[in-house]
């Protein structure tokens, strides 16, 4: 099951010239291909247990949503006008570099996800460190 739904596409998709329910069966391929970039963007950030754990809309933050329903909107929107030239259409490429902002942001700290933990790291993730005493051994020392 996608991590978003048809409501979560048709927010970024104009009413008057798309529905979403008057699309057949490529909206789930554009679905997962908004899916797997965002799994794939965000798998080095992220961790894995938590990227895992969205299985569906409702067990997804709202800002992956958010990113995800732009991404496909834009494949819907330029799989729909994209027409046989060269240039893809301008809305579409708005909303792929707006999802594709939210989803740089998150890697640069500047957009925090609802309910994942940001790792601080600290002098306890390194031992021996500064606050263990004096060190153990020294390079000028004899071993």
């Amino acid at each position: 099951m996608p991590i978003i739904d048809d409501a979560d596409v048709q927010v970024f998709l104009p009413v008057d010239t798309l529905k979403i329910e008057e699309i057949p069966d490529d909206k789930e391929d554009c679905k997962q291909d908004a899916e797997r970039i965002v799994r794939g963007t965000l798998a080095g950030v992220i961790d894995s247990a938590e990227l895992s754990s969205w299985v569906d809309p409702d067990s997804t933050p709202e800002i992956i949503r958010a990113a995800a329903g732009r991404l496909c909107a834009a494949l819907i929107y330029r799989l729909r006008f994209g027409g046989q030239g060269f240039e893809d259409p301008e809305y579409a490429q708005v909303k792929y570099n707006e999802a594709m902002a939210i989803l740089n942001g998150i890697i640069a700290g500047t957009i925090a996800v609802d309910g994942v933990l940001e790792a601080s790291i600290d002098n306890t993730w390194f031992q021996p460190n500064d606050a263990t005493g004096d060190p153990k051994f020294t390079m000028a020392g004899r071993y």
